[in-house]
């Protein structure tokens, strides 16, 4: 009995164990994870822009402004709990995926420095880093889906 559930373990083709385990290699939430620390950031960046023109100098406004840091602290220290706990081919997917990022972020910022010599108006660094930080997480949340 015990020699035909073992058997019943190993394929056909290969002779190798199954798995058993139906669960993917990163936990279910991560995605989720994912997804709301880029909301809670467009949340407290819009705050801290509405902070920065809108309240008087202060304690709570320069609480506010600060207030970003700590969802892209979340969002780094997800990305590299990710990075981490991967293997090899998902690590050099997620450099280039940073890569890309930059790569895109440099261009905005270069062709828009170009835009603001013709005559458009100064553009907020708040507008760049958010460009960057939802393109490299779009960029993560399609590598970890297709990972599944």
């Amino acid at each position: 009995m015990l020699y035909i559930t073992i058997l019943s373990l190993y394929s056909q083709a290969c002779f190798t164990l199954e798995t058993l385990v139906t669960s993917s290699k990163y936990p279910r939430g991560l995605t989720r994870g994912i997804a709301y620390g880029q909301w809670a950031y467009w949340c407290t960046l819009g705050m801290a822009a509405w902070a920065g023109i809108y309240m008087p100098a202060g304690g709570i406004r320069t609480a506010l402004i600060v207030t970003p840091v700590f969802p892209a602290l979340l969002i780094v220290a997800v990305a590299y709990w990710v990075y981490a706990s991967s293997d090899e081919y998902f690590r050099t997917r997620l450099l280039k995926s940073a890569v890309v990022t930059m790569i895109v972020v440099a261009f905005c910022t270069l062709v828009y420095f170009f835009m603001e010599l013709v005559g458009y108006p100064r553009l907020s660094m708040v507008w760049v880093n958010l460009l960057g930080w939802s393109i490299f997480n779009l960029q993560m949340l399609y590598l970890i889906s297709r990972s599944r």
